[in-house]
Formats: C-alpha cells, sequence, structure tokens
C-alpha cells in the first residue's frame, strides 16, 4: 500500500488528475486509490496515467463520464493523505 499527499486537483475532459507527493510505497498504472468518507463509506477511482515532473507525481484518474469527474472535484482533496493499493 502507498500514501500519497495531495497538494493540486484538476479537471481534464476525461479524467481528473491529482497532483502530489508520493509519502511512502510504489505507485503504478491500474491501482486503486481510496478515499474514506467514514468507516463504511469510500470511494475508488483507478489510475489510468502517472507522471512524474520534479518530485510531484500526476495522477490521471480514469472516469466513465463528466458527473463522475466532478464528484471527484466536489470532495476538495486538496490537503488530504490518499491510500493507493
Amino acid at each position: 500500500m502507498a500514501q500519497f499527499q495531495v497538494i493540486q486537483t484538476w479537471k481534464t475532459g476525461d479524467a481528473f488528475i491529482i497532483k502530489g507527493i508520493l509519502l511512502e510505497g510504489q505507485i503504478r498504472n491500474g491501482m486503486e486509490i481510496y478515499v474514506a468518507f467514514n468507516s463504511s463509506l469510500q470511494m475508488t477511482g483507478s489510475i489510468m496515467d502517472i507522471k512524474k515532473i520534479n518530485e510531484l507525481y500526476h495522477i490521471s484518474i480514469g472516469c466513465s463520464d463528466k458527473d463522475e469527474i466532478e464528484l471527484w472535484e466536489m470532495l476538495n482533496l486538496n490537503g488530504n493523505v490518499l491510500k493507493i493499493c
């Protein structure tokens, strides 16, 4: 399992991008990002692409439609630490 500190997020036409720092572990395409709302409810997204620019990673989450992209944006993940498996 990896841990990822979110610095910034933004949306594109067909994906949601999360920029941040890898705190521990390794990440690769196909892994799942977990966002916990509480102990029994969470949201997941599949990593479609990863780019490393300097020491920061840009993770692209593939989304099925614009509503899913909007949902990711509404989570306001800036500053959060996410689990990636």
